[in-house]
C-alpha cells in the first residue's frame, strides 16, 4: 500500500481566495439573528452601530456563496494562518463516504483560530472604513 499523506501544508499560492458562506447553499435558513431589545429581526442599520459595514453585509448574506477575501486579509492569513490542513482518512472509512474530508487543527496556536479568523479581517475592515484612527490618545481605545 503507498503512504497517504495525512497532513497537506498549503504554499502562499494555494491559500484560499474566498470565504465559503454555507447560508448560500443551506435547504433550511437559520433564524434571522434578533434585535435584543425588540426581539425583530436585526437589520444592517442596527448591526453597523457596532460593527463594521462590510462584516454585516456578510453576516446578513444568505445568498452569496463564495466571498472574496481581500489581499489585505490574505496577507494577514499568509502570516498568521501556518497551520496545515489534515486529511481524516479514518473518519471517511467509518462514514463509507466518498467525500474527502480535511480539518485544520489549531491547538498550538495560543490565542486561538477564532480569534485570527475573526479579529484579523474586523481590523482590516475598520481600517478600510476609516476606524483606525481611534486610538488611546483621543480617548476611544
Amino acid at each position: 500500500m503507498s503512504k497517504i499523506p495525512t497532513r497537506i501544508y498549503l504554499s502562499e499560492d494555494e491559500m484560499p481566495k474566498y470565504w465559503y458562506n454555507l447560508r448560500a447553499v443551506m435547504k433550511n435558513k437559520p433564524d434571522p439573528i434578533l434585535h435584543p431589545g425588540i426581539l425583530e429581526p436585526v437589520t444592517a442599520t442596527d448591526m453597523e452601530a457596532i460593527f463594521c459595514k462590510e462584516p454585516v453585509k456578510q453576516e446578513l448574506d444568505d445568498t452569496t456563496k463564495l466571498v472574496s477575501i481581500p489581499n489585505g486579509i490574505q496577507d494577514f492569513y499568509r502570516a498568521y494562518r501556518p497551520s496545515a490542513l489534515i486529511r481524516a482518512y479514518y473518519l471517511e472509512k467509518a462514514l463509507e463516504t466518498p467525500a474527502e474530508i480535511y480539518y485544520k487543527f489549531e491547538g498550538t496556536n495560543t490565542s486561538g483560530s477564532h480569534k485570527l479568523n475573526s479579529a484579523g479581517p474586523q481590523a482590516f475592515y475598520a481600517k478600510e472604513e476609516g476606524l483606525a484612527h481611534l486610538t488611546t490618545e483621543t480617548g476611544a481605545g
